[in-house]
Order: structure tokens, then C-alpha cells, then sequence
């Protein structure tokens, strides 16, 4: 009576797991792993696996398993899924943004773009002289500032140790024995 006891308690399982199965897959939305950690693991036998994580100076570091409890009490954080979801979108935005403008830049006419045999303009050369105006003002204040950093290093009392043997030869450094 218990050898039919048990298979039969399995047959009941099966039957209502199965039954329960498609409209489980039907009203089920697909799993969000946005916070699920990233773990590399190495296919060859007792290869190990590591985590990929954020260590307290802000740096990548790929921990092995084994020693997550203490990246965690060391101020490690674990990358999440979707960290790595929001870096790829990013990067396809700028590697679209740059395709956009190299194209842009590629359909300019080459006149358009830059011209080397063309005279500077009145205004082009008026631009370069303040810009070496401001170079040079730019100049000389650093230099007076080095000089200035330098004097006043120089005037600073300075404090000497000196031993004098012999007060007969020199009797003013002798003043206060």
C-alpha cells in the first residue's frame, strides 16, 4: 500500500504542474535581470568563476567567487546587468552621434572645410594679434609671479646654530655666556 502511495503522489504532481504550465507561460512576462550581478565563468573542469565588480576606488575588478563575502565587507559592490544594459545604449548613442558628424563632415565640400591658399581676412589677422597679446600679457604675469615666489622666499629670517669655541676670536657670538 506505501509502494503505491508515493508513485502515486508523483503521477498527482506531474498532472497538476502540467496542467498549470501553459497559462503560466501565456500570462508570464519574460524575467527582468536588471539586477542581477555579472559572473564569468571558465567552461574547463574546476576552471573557477569570477564576478565582476566596483571596488571602492571606482575601479573594474574581476573577483573570484570564493572571495565575494570579502569584497563585499571591503566596500566592493557588484556590476549590475544594467549598468552594462546603460553603458552599451550609450555607447551606441555616441558611435551613432560620431556617424552623423563624420558624414556631415564628409559631404562638406573640401573649399568649406579649409582652404590653406586663401589670405587671412582683416578680422582673422586681428584675432591672431590679441591671441598673442594675451600670450604674452599671459607670459609675463607668470614670470612676475615665479619672481615674486622667489623674493619672498629670500627674505625669510633664517635661524643658525653656531658652536663657538673660542670667544676671544669671535666675542660677538659670545654676547650671551
Amino acid at each position: 500500500m506505501k509502494a503505491l502511495l508515493i508513485p502515486m503522489c508523483l503521477v498527482c504532481c506531474a498532472v497538476l504542474s502540467v496542467g498549470q504550465t501553459p497559462d503560466a507561460a501565456q500570462n508570464s512576462q519574460p524575467p527582468n535581470y536588471s539586477n542581477y550581478s555579472i559572473m564569468l565563468v571558465n567552461p574547463a573542469l574546476g576552471g573557477g568563476a569570477v564576478v565582476l565588480m566596483h571596488s571602492p576606488k571606482n575601479e573594474l575588478e574581476f573577483i573570484p567567487v570564493n572571495n565575494t563575502k570579502q569584497a563585499f565587507a571591503l566596500g566592493y559592490t557588484a556590476v549590475r546587468a544594467a549598468e552594462l544594459g546603460e553603458l552599451i545604449n550609450a555607447l551606441k548613442e555616441e558611435n551613432a552621434r560620431l556617424s552623423a558628424e563624420n558624414l556631415r563632415l564628409q559631404s562638406q565640400p573640401a573649399a568649406q572645410i579649409s582652404a590653406p591658399n586663401q589670405a587671412p581676412s582683416s578680422a582673422d589677422l586681428e584675432a591672431q594679434q590679441k591671441a598673442q597679446i594675451a600670450d604674452q600679457k599671459a607670459a609675463r604675469r607668470q614670470q612676475m609671479i615665479q619672481t615674486w615666489v622667489m623674493l619672498r622666499g629670500m627674505n625669510r629670517t633664517q635661524n643658525l646654530n653656531v658652536n663657538v669655541t673660542n670667544c676671544n676670536q669671535s666675542p660677538a657670538l659670545c654676547a650671551g655666556r
